[in-house]
């Protein structure tokens, strides 16, 4: 056997400037597979960031309804212990969960919005569940009906209150 008939077939060879064309056509076709790459990772890339956040919001989302019902759960133990007489036996009972409740809540960004009687009122933070008129420049808060909270720095629930409304419109 012919040892230069071993390995792959040989064509006529190429001249100079058929290698050169070829070569340029191989690293345009290079590049293009490699623009195709990178946009593949970066596509993947977004796709992995944007499920990230999908699923952070998600938590989120969940995380604000969960403590807008135990919100309400810690409404109702408040209630109780504002009806029970001081000397009641079952006033610890209730006192001690809500304490551990709040804490809990407090623990996840859960924090009551300070309101008292006297300044303006905000809508941004209070729901207005009555009005009056009174001797006042500008709406103002009268009364706080129900805490409100907030979650994260954005409103869980707006403060319920009673609104004070100017009587005659100030100059």
């Amino acid at each position: 056997m012919d040892p230069r008939n071993v390995g792959p077939r040989r064509g006529p060879a190429m001249s100079l400037g058929e290698c050169q064309v070829a070569l340029a056509a191989a690293r345009q076709e290079t590049d293009e597979l490699r623009d195709k790459y990178m946009r593949a990772v970066a596509d993947s890339e977004n796709i992995r960031k944007r499920a990230e956040r999908d699923a952070a919001a998600q938590i989120a989302r969940r995380m604000r309804d969960f403590s807008a019902r135990l919100i309400e759960v810690a409404d109702n133990l408040a209630r109780a212990l504002a009806h029970a007489p001081q000397g009641d036996r079952l006033r610890p009972g209730v006192q001690a969960p809500l304490e551990q409740l709040q804490a809990a809540l407090r623990q996840e960004g859960v924090k009551a919005i300070p309101v008292k009687v006297g300044p303006a009122f905000d809508p941004q933070y209070h729901e207005a569940v009555a009005g009056h008129p009174a001797d006042v420049a500008q709406e103002t808060v009268a009364e706080v009906t129900q805490r409100g909270y907030t979650f994260d720095g954005q409103v869980l629930r707006p403060a319920r209150v009673v609104v004070a409304i100017p009587m005659r419109p100030r100059p």
